[in-house]
């Protein structure tokens, strides 16, 4: 904020520009009472860890080392097995990659490393990846969140290897540096996978991508906007016959069950009215 008020009253400040800073000088949170603005920003590990440590960062940096060719061709050469993602063209020709799709690229990544990548490398890529796994989990335990802390301790101690190499020259790197706050945030706001952003973002496939498929892409705003209310309508229609139904099936259940109690009931007074006397008298003589 003071970097901010001396930009505003028009100094020359270096940090303004060395922190890639934006003109925003009067911040709205600035005079709220008991407001603390970092702690309101959450883990998202659909853009933070996926698409921007791992997919932007580590993938581009153990490219550079390894070579792109060799890259592709040890995951085209990957042995497909049931539960993996088997990348038969490579990965390099996708334009846009699904969380899903990076979740399925890392599972077999450290196969593609092993053998074309020295040690330090190996280790550092390693420990970011089990960093992501890691963020994950549904619940954390105080072990699980050591295990969390020390896999990022563990890449901080060998991420001096891409520097060493010459593929990376600093590591000033907002989404690295969020990375930092993730075992706090989990401690005061619970796991991680639910702040992730991937959640809603799959929403776009119902509220965008099918709506504008469903149009002749002309005017598809308008189109878009009739086929999600003619959607919301026969989704509304259905919630209201399955409700209909099941109600109508438990009416009829209950009536059922009432006859067989009926019948039962006049099973048992008509074997009570013709059971036989016991008569225990003598014949006399």
């Amino acid at each position: 904020m003071t970097i901010l008020e001396h930009k505003c009253s028009g100094w020359r400040v270096a940090a303004y520009t060395r922190e890639g800073l934006h003109p925003v000088y009067r911040l709205f949170w600035a005079d709220l009472p008991h407001a603390n603005i970092f702690a309101s920003v959450m883990p998202d590990i659909l853009h933070q860890l996926h698409k921007k440590v791992f997919h932007n960062h580590l993938l581009k940096w153990c490219t550079d080392i390894v070579g792109e060719a060799q890259i592709d061709e040890q995951y085209r050469t990957m042995t497909n097995y049931p539960s993996l993602c088997y990348f038969s063209k490579g990965i390099f020709l996708v334009s846009q990659w699904t969380g899903t799709e990076h979740c399925e690229m890392q599972r077999v990544f450290l196969s593609v490393l092993a053998g074309a990548v020295q040690p330090l490398v190996f280790h550092a890529a390693r420990a970011v990846l089990d960093f992501i796994f890691y963020t994950q989990f549904h619940s954390h335990t105080s072990q699980t969140l050591d295990m969390l802390q020390n896999a990022l301790d563990k890449f901080h101690a060998h991420k001096h290897i891409f520097k060493d190499l010459r593929v990376h020259d600093d590591f000033n790197i907002p989404k690295l540096h969020s990375m930092l706050h993730y075992v706090d945030s989990i401690k005061s706001c619970s796991s991680a996978d639910g702040f992730n952003t991937e959640f809603p973002e799959h929403l776009h496939i119902d509220f965008a991508k099918n709506a504008y498929h469903a149009t002749n892409k002309q005017d598809y705003v308008v189109q878009m906007t009739k086929w999600l209310m003619r959607q919301e309508m026969v989704d509304q229609f259905s919630t209201y016959l399955d409700w209909h139904l099941e109600r109508f099936e438990e009416l009829q259940t209950g009536g059922d069950e009432e006859d067989e109690d009926n019948e039962n009931d006049g099973l048992n007074d008509e074997t009570t009215s013709i059971q036989p006397a016991n008569n225990n008298s003598q014949p006399s003589n």
